[in-house]
């Protein structure tokens, strides 16, 4: 019965919710998901995508086809790039889904 007291006075002294986390400090994310191509169609696997507002790098799988989360509440950018081909910016704010985003060759 003493163990139980006191563990009910640490978790109300201490500030642990059992109830979660407020409103306030949840986060929406949403899922961004495109394909990154050539001049000709043609898709670029492994290229490299960085959100610079946040550090995170990321890279397209075999087909040139990528998949990331980010949060709703800010502006975001993804900068896109791998050898030979011009580096590509685009803005994420807004997007869910980017048709073909195509890299031009150097």
């Amino acid at each position: 019965m003493k163990k139980l007291l006191y563990i009910l006075l640490f978790v109300s002294f201490s500030g642990v919710s059992l109830a979660g986390n407020s409103d306030k400090e949840k986060s929406t994310t949403k899922v961004i998901a495109g394909k990154i191509t050539d001049s000709y169609g043609e898709s670029i696997p492994g290229a490299k995508i960085l959100i610079p507002e946040t550090g995170e790098t990321f890279f397209a799988d075999m087909d040139g086809n990528f998949k990331l989360s980010i949060k709703t509440d800010k502006e975001y950018s993804l900068k896109i790039n791998t050898i030979g081909f011009e580096p590509l910016e685009v803005k994420a704010t807004y997007l869910s889904a980017f048709s073909d985003l195509s890299l031009k060759s150097l």
